[in-house]
């Protein structure tokens, strides 16, 4: 029983640690993948289409791994981004200011 609760007490924490870690893998790849369309700090770029993500209510996630609207520019799910790259993407999204 000790054992039990001892290994459910270290998970949690892991898990928790690796909360700035996924953070800041979506940093990365947000400069790698998306900055480039969408601005530095997700202000957006109307010249090319790519809206400001800084407050979305949209699923980043959802965007990313289904597709967007009829008219969006990610109408098709982004084949060069993974689920978890997409979990990493909308934690750091949710971040910017």
């Amino acid at each position: 029983m000790k054992l039990r609760i001892a290994t459910a007490v270290v998970a949690s924490i892991s898990m928790l640690a690796g909360i700035p870690a996924l953070a800041q893998d979506g940093a990365t790849l947000f400069k790698t993948k998306c900055a480039m369309c969408h601005g530095d700090q997700g202000q957006g770029k109307p010249a090319m289409n790519a809206p400001k993500l800084v407050g979305t209510t949209k699923s980043v996630v959802d965007v990313l791994t289904k597709g967007g609207e009829a008219k969006a520019p990610h109408i098709k799910p982004m084949s060069t981004v993974t689920a978890d790259q997409a979990a990493a993407l909308a934690a750091y999204v949710k971040t910017l200011k």
